[in-house]
């Protein structure tokens, strides 16, 4: 009997969104590894990662990742508040490991074989993140405080401290910014670079590089001559200030034609400068909504730096040679559409946490070899002990969609079981589930979401749409947004689904297809539902922590991001209060007629509990309110779910809400 024939009889074929698949809700949780981050101590080259435990009350626990052994015990959590997304909760330097601890909010020393110990003081309104170790007095250590004594949005300050670790005490070093990022210094010490920014601009928005001398002091630091290298606010941004010498500063800007592009400053001549012969129409680094995400290290003692853009929506790796004005070399065949931060490993390797779009990734290192920097990757801790289900795995395929000329980027996730070759219901089309992602200035990635995979498997149709307003395609992509939340994002998701459900791609069945998303991807689902004018397009809708009152949002959310809607809206909300209003689900909950799905953690601060319950609320008051929406709280859960088995319920309700709702 020939292959083909037995494939043909081992296959069957049953409705779409019906296919019986091994993936299960369990499993896409249970065997494999988020990782939080890679960080390297400069002076031992040792690696250390930090891995997300779903099972542990989703503690983040830092590992050594030669030998897989726990460098802090439970129940030592190594995360940040800052900014509420966190980000950069560690460092080791000279074989001491420091971290936040978000329990109590105490930052921590730990040597190999002892106990952490508390080196700030006992005081939980302190948030620490972003830390930087003098090269010559160790025991100081430069940070963000982020002071909440005054708890609320409007009255957080933040600055840049200085940690003495020996008598547990923090002194003041920089203030009067609205945030601080990315504290540096030169290899001597002798100097400290840092990015600040003030409202209402975000960090990619309009942003500020300094760079001032460093004076040591009895217990402290001081800095002296601050001097202005880069950016500028509502205009410039400047992101992930580097030194690759005593005098020689890298960093990224988006200061030449709009794209996030590397910069060399001489702290001699008081110039900046792009870092190649001409401008690259790729982004060399995202937002930073969460801190520490570096996207190049810096190798051979400061020649070289191994650098990640963004084409098409994948990375791409590339060296630049920093002692030269020239072309970046690409290097050939980059196996991951997802890398970062990079952390230099010794004099030409570097440390990455991988993310891939048909397996499992991991902590790679990767090293460069040869005149013609050769790479080889080596994998220190795998993401997953083994690949299970691994013919099931849907591969991305990455479009780019036109109206008008215009382009619009989609990821496009075809139904995929290997048991079944299709419908049993003649000319089907499958349903298809719309995913929008938040931000909104991020990017839906081509990676392995084994959640995803949980549908196609099947018999779904995903599409991920990266909206106007969305990273990695330069701020010309990103200002499309300005102004249209609420219109250009849903018009984008709408477009996209209604595109590829047209001849003559004809992929999907345009009158079965689910909107979902989180935070701000909750609000542009909400707004489908509610403010646009076809409220009826999609048929099922699952919102997770999503925005539903623009007016009440503003003065409840985290400083981070107070101010980030009035640029996404066109004006403050006393400036325009209707508008505000006319884009807000819960001034429209009348028009809400598609079945909702609400999910929500507990503890959120970046998006309030109170933001679902009161759309729910509406919508309940509505003639037959109560069929159309349904809503799970999950205690002890912020911005998105950490413990297993909230992953499980949540993915549960909403397959069982589509399953009810959509087919």
């Amino acid at each position: 009997m020939g292959q083909s024939q037995s494939m043909k009889e081992s296959t069957r074929q049953a409705p779409y969104g019906k296919w019986e698949s091994p993936i299960t809700a369990q499993s896409t949780v249970q065997g494999s590894i988020p990782f939080d981050d890679v960080f390297v101590d400069p002076i031992t080259s040792k690696v250390y990662h930090v891995e997300r435990r779903a099972a542990d009350a989703g503690r983040s626990v830092i590992v050594d990742s030669a030998t897989n052994k726990d460098v802090i015990p439970s129940p030592y959590n190594a995360r940040t508040g800052v900014q509420e997304y966190g980000g950069a909760a560690e460092i080791a330097y000279g074989g001491v490991v420091y971290f936040s601890n978000i329990l109590d909010n105490r930052v921590y020393a730990v040597k190999e074989g002892s106990s952490p110990e508390a080196v700030t003081p006992d005081n939980s309104a302190y948030r620490y993140a972003n830390f930087a170790v003098h090269p010559v007095k160790n025991n100081l250590l430069v940070s963000i405080l982020e002071d909440h004594t005054i708890d609320t949005p409007q009255t957080v300050i933040t600055t840049l401290c200085v940690i003495n670790t020996e008598l547990k005490a923090v002194f003041p070093l920089v203030v009067g910014a609205d945030f601080y990022a990315a504290p540096v210094f030169n290899p001597s010490g002798t100097k400290i670079a840092w990015q600040e920014w003030y409202h209402p601009d975000m960090p990619w928005e309009g942003s500020l590089l300094y760079v001032a001398d460093v004076l040591l002091q009895s217990d402290t630091l001081v800095v002296t001559n601050k001097n202005h290298v880069a950016g500028k606010r509502f205009d410039v941004s400047v992101a992930y200030p580097m030194w690759a010498n005593d005098t020689t500063l890298l960093y990224t800007s988006d200061a030449s034609e709009g794209f996030q592009n590397p910069f060399i400053y001489s702290t001699v001549t008081r110039q900046g400068a792009l870092a190649f012969d001409r401008p690259i129409h790729e982004d060399f680094g995202l937002p930073a909504f969460s801190l520490g995400r570096d996207p190049y290290a810096i190798l051979e003692g400061g020649k070289l730096a191994a650098f990640v853009a963004f084409r098409d929506g994948r990375t791409v790796l590339y060296v630049v040679d920093l002692t030269k004005t020239s072309a970046p070399v690409e290097v050939a065949q980059f196996p991951y559409p997802v890398a970062t931060p990079l952390r230099p490993v010794g004099s030409n390797s570097f440390a990455f946490i991988a993310l891939k779009s048909d397996g499992p990734g991991g902590v790679v290192l990767c090293t460069l070899t040869g005149p013609s920097l050769s790479p080889s990757y080596q994998t220190l801790k795998p993401s997953s002990s083994s690949l299970e289900n691994e013919e099931y795995i849907s591969p991305p395929v990455p479009l780019t969609l036109y109206r008008d000329g215009e382009p619009l980027y989609v990821v496009y996730y075809a139904p995929k079981n290997p048991k079944y070759d299709g419908s049993s219901i003649p000319d089907e089309k499958p349903p298809c589930i719309v995913g929008v992602h938040g931000g909104p200035t991020g990017l839906e990635r081509q990676i392995l979401a084994w959640q995803k995979m949980y549908y196609t498997s099947r018999g779904y149709a995903w599409l991920d749409v990266n909206y106007g307003g969305s990273a990695g395609y330069g701020r010309k992509y990103i200002e499309r947004l300005k102004g249209n939340w609420g219109i250009v994002d849903v018009q984008d998701c709408i477009d996209a689904s209604s595109i590829l459900a047209s001849e003559p791609r004809g992929l999907i069945d345009g009158k079965r297809v689910a909107i979902r998303g989180g935070s701000a991807g909750g609000y542009t689902t909400l707004a489908a539902l509610s403010v646009v004018p076809d409220t009826k397009y999609f048929k099922a809708a699952t919102s997770l922590f999503g925005v539903s009152d623009l007016l009440s949002f503003v003065q409840t959310t985290h400083k981070f991001e107070l101010k980030y809607i009035e640029k996404l809206l066109g004006g403050t909300a006393d400036q325009i209060p209707e508008v505000y209003k006319a884009r807000s689900a819960l001034y429209h909950a009348e028009n809400i007629s598609v079945p909702l799905l609400v999910l929500q953690g507990s503890i959120d601060k970046v998006v309030p509990p109170s933001q679902a319950e009161e759309i729910v609320e509406k919508i309940k008051q509505q003639p037959g309110g109560e069929e159309r929406v349904e809503y799970h709280i999950f205690e002890g859960e912020g911005h998105g779910w950490r413990m297993a088995s909230n992953m499980i319920d949540a993915l549960k309700y909403e397959h069982s809400w589509y399953d009810k709702k959509l087919l």
